[in-house]
């Protein structure tokens, strides 16, 4: 990645709206973290490793974690769960990190942006902040609101990672970031993660001169996700 490129990142922070002050212990609140994670991808979001050095660590606010995977010494991942119920989580774009996964004929972008990839990781940011609230004790009923951002965008280009879905190349991103924000609750998210995953998705792919991906195709592809266990 030459100077002045930008990685692509993707954020998500969830705050409870609360009537009421609520706290949680560090101890609680590691104990939701581990037991909230989804294990359908081979290095979930929001993961808790047991081991020295990236295991998550208490602080005067809460837990925080930084992780690399085992093929990159970069950190790819940073969350930090607070004390009144606050979430965050940051990872950096597999399209970044990981080798080209096929050439087509038309080669494949230097910045890609995955689009199937992108799908299936805003499925799992959605689906881990129900997941993380049911394990700390909220009711289900109980609106809280979800942050998804993409950061690193300008200069890319929408592009798949499986050769069997086609995309039409040439279609770059010219703004930095996007922003998707909205009240939600547990109940909502788990019924309707699919029209969720593509409102978020619709934001950001109408960035690359106005792509759009038939619903059902982003429904496939959060099948797939819901799916597929490690």
């Amino acid at each position: 990645m030459t100077e002045g490129q930008e990685r692509g990142l993707l954020e998500s922070g969830q705050h409870l709206v609360q009537l009421g002050k609520r706290q949680w212990r560090q101890q609680n609140l590691l104990a939701a973290a581990e037991r909230g994670e989804l294990r359908n991808t081979g290095w979930p979001i929001g993961l808790v490793i047991r081991k020295p050095g990236v295991a998550p660590v208490p602080t005067l606010n809460g837990i925080e974690a930084r992780l690399s995977s085992h093929n990159s010494n970069i950190p790819e991942d940073f969350w930090f769960f607070r004390n009144d119920g606050s979430y965050y989580v940051s990872r950096f774009f597999e399209e970044d990190i990981e080798a080209t996964p096929f050439a087509s004929s038309h080669g494949h972008p230097q910045r890609p942006l995955w689009f199937d990839v992108r799908i299936w990781r805003i499925a799992e940011v959605i689906l881990h902040s129900a997941s993380l609230y049911r394990e700390l004790g909220i009711p289900p009923d109980e609106p809280y609101v979800l942050a998804v951002n993409h950061h690193g965008l300008a200069g890319r280009e929408l592009y798949t990672s499986n050769p069997r879905r086609f995309v039409s190349p040439g279609r770059f991103c010219q703004s930095p970031a996007t922003t998707w924000t909205r009240e939600v609750t547990q109940d909502y998210v788990t019924a309707n993660l699919k029209t969720l995953a593509g409102e978020v998705s619709a934001g950001l792919f109408v960035l690359f001169d106005f792509a759009e991906v038939d619903q059902r195709v982003i429904d496939q592809i959060v099948d797939e996700f819901l799916g597929h266990r490690v």
